[in-house]
């Protein structure tokens, strides 16, 4: 089995103060330093002009963006609406179109014409009709 080794004892020497620390009665006035709020003017002072510039840049690229958003949304929804009335057109062009179409099919019936032919006068031929299919 192993054997545990021997740690030397140390004893540490703790000082031991005679006289307590006491604070003077008057502590003598030391100015410090506050910061003071700077004016604007003193701030931009402290900003390099690269600085000033890439902020310029940045602040004129977020108007910029902001400003195409707005006319591509715009231009969007001009489109939109202009879809919206040329495909009502469309329908109403096309409801025209089939009652039209209709009308042409009451119209052209052979009863029809014949009655009207009648009424107008005119009579049977019936050696110049054809009947075409």
């Amino acid at each position: 089995m192993a054997e545990l080794k021997k740690m030397e004892d140390f004893q540490y020497d703790i000082p031991v103060i005679e006289e307590p620390v006491t604070e003077p009665e008057h502590k003598p006035k030391v100015q410090k330093n506050v910061d003071l709020p700077q004016s604007p003017k003193r701030k931009l002072r402290n900003i390099s002009l690269l600085e000033k510039t890439i902020g310029f840049l940045l602040l004129v690229a977020i108007i910029g963006i902001a400003v195409l958003t707005i006319q591509v949304r715009t231009s969007i929804t001009q489109m939109t609406n202009e879809i919206t009335e040329t495909q009502a057109t469309i329908q109403e062009k096309e409801e025209s179109a089939l009652k039209l179409e209709q009308q042409k099919n009451e119209l052209s019936k052979a009863d029809r014409i014949k009655d009207v032919a009648k009424s107008k006068g005119l009579s049977d031929n019936l050696d110049s009709i054809r009947n075409v299919k």
